[in-house]
């Protein structure tokens, strides 16, 4: 793949959330397009939870544990010290990176799904926590203001009081004038195009503004990089809705730089197949 400047790359994440992804790709020789679907934007809780108060405190993603610890830094005049007590619980492993850079997580308390783990979701989290015996009377899921529902009703169904922080929210990017006309010149050619989408609301954003800029046709052959199976269900539910459309080309890694690279190298290898 190395100086093939046909494939176009497309990195829908929010912004500054790429890391060294799209340096190390160009540096392959791809065409890169950074191109958030969607923004973050932080919250101001009423009443913020302290970590003290909990037994588990869960991150759902590096923007959660960030913001959160940013909350309780301008709270307190002199942010105590992370409690001994509390876990700090992370459903993936880029989450539990930035809470380890923080300074204020003592690493002793961080828990989350190994980076080779097989997926690193709320599912892998909870068994993890079952199985060293975390305590889990009391938990803290720090979060969008939207998300997956499953591992609080889980925790619940466990006999655990559970409370949800909305700590940011997600919304529609803008995108640059000349966004539409790149895509257009990319989907003319979409077996040449590659796509990392990173949440399913990522997904179907995407497909709403593809819709209305008339490009929806192209975007099936395509191929297409998720950092879960939900995210691939997703897609393939999003192209269901065109009668005798589906996912062609597809490739799942984890949420990391090394996995993701790999995962668009080999769907880039697969688009440029005639």
């Amino acid at each position: 793949m190395r100086g093939d400047a046909s494939i176009q790359v497309f990195l829908t994440r929010p912004r500054g959330r790429n890391g060294s992804v799209p340096a190390r790709l160009r540096a392959l020789g791809m065409s890169v397009h950074e191109l958030p679907v969607l923004e973050l934007l932080p919250l101001v809780p009423s009443v913020l939870p302290r970590p003290g108060d909990y037994d588990v405190v869960v991150f759902v993603s590096r923007y959660a544990a960030q913001r959160y610890l940013q909350l309780l830094a301008a709270a307190d005049d002199n942010p105590p010290l992370w409690p001994a007590g509390t876990v700090a619980a992370t459903v993936g492993a880029s989450s539990a990176r930035a809470l380890g850079r923080s300074g204020a997580v003592p690493a002793a308390c961080i828990v989350h799904p190994p980076a080779d783990a097989p997926a690193q979701d709320s599912e892998t989290l909870l068994a993890l926590l079952l199985e060293k015996d975390t305590p889990l009377g009391r938990v803290l899921i720090v979060r969008g203001s939207q998300g997956r529902e499953w591992l609080g009703r889980a925790l619940e169904a466990r006999g655990a009081r559970v409370d949800f922080l909305p700590v940011y929210e997600r919304v529609p990017a803008a995108w640059p004038p000349d966004a539409e006309a790149t895509l257009s010149a990319a989907l003319s050619r979409p077996a040449h195009s590659v796509f990392l989408l990173t949440s399913s609301e990522g997904v179907r954003e995407l497909s709403r503004r593809l819709d209305e800029l008339n490009l929806r046709d192209g975007w099936p052959h395509a191929a297409f990089v998720v950092i879960h199976e939900r995210i691939g269900a997703t897609l393939q539910s999003v192209l269901a809705s065109t009668p005798g459309t589906s996912v062609r080309r597809l490739e799942l890694c984890t949420p990391d730089d090394d996995s993701i690279v790999q995962a668009i190298q080999a769907a880039a290898a697969s688009a440029a197949k005639p």
